[in-house]
């Protein structure tokens, strides 16, 4: 007799990066009531209402954006809905484009902050 699935859904072989846990491989990630359950190494299928092959695919916790054209109807054609950059494309943070920030002691810290996450050399 099978047992009913104790998670909504199972994320399998996907590259699982979280800093904050430590974990940067490949591992399934299980979702239960909208959070995260189980992190680990073969999470049976048969444990999960879905099951998403993600081999090959980066799971993350959440992306920073850190040049968001969220300005719509400002910034002409490149300005777009914050959900729709954000959110529905799994970026949980969004910091505006640089462009408002005319005075460069307010845009000194963003840019900061973008070079150190990019690695580059401003």
């Amino acid at each position: 007799m099978n047992a009913a699935p104790i998670y909504d859904l199972v994320l399998k072989d996907g590259h699982v990066i979280c800093p904050a846990s430590g974990i940067d491989g490949v591992m399934d990630v299980a979702v239960m009531d909208g959070k995260i359950a189980l992190v680990g190494k073969d999470i049976l299928p048969s444990t999960a209402r879905q099951v998403v092959d993600v081999c090959g695919k980066l799971v993350l916790p959440g992306m920073i954006d850190t040049h968001a054209h969220i300005y719509r109807y400002v910034t002409g054609r490149f300005g777009l809905e914050a959900d729709m950059v954000g959110v529905e494309s799994g970026v949980t943070a969004l910091i505006p484009g640089l462009s408002p920030l005319r005075r460069r002691e307010r845009r000194e810290p963003l840019l900061r902050f973008h070079f150190r996450l990019s690695g580059r050399r401003p």
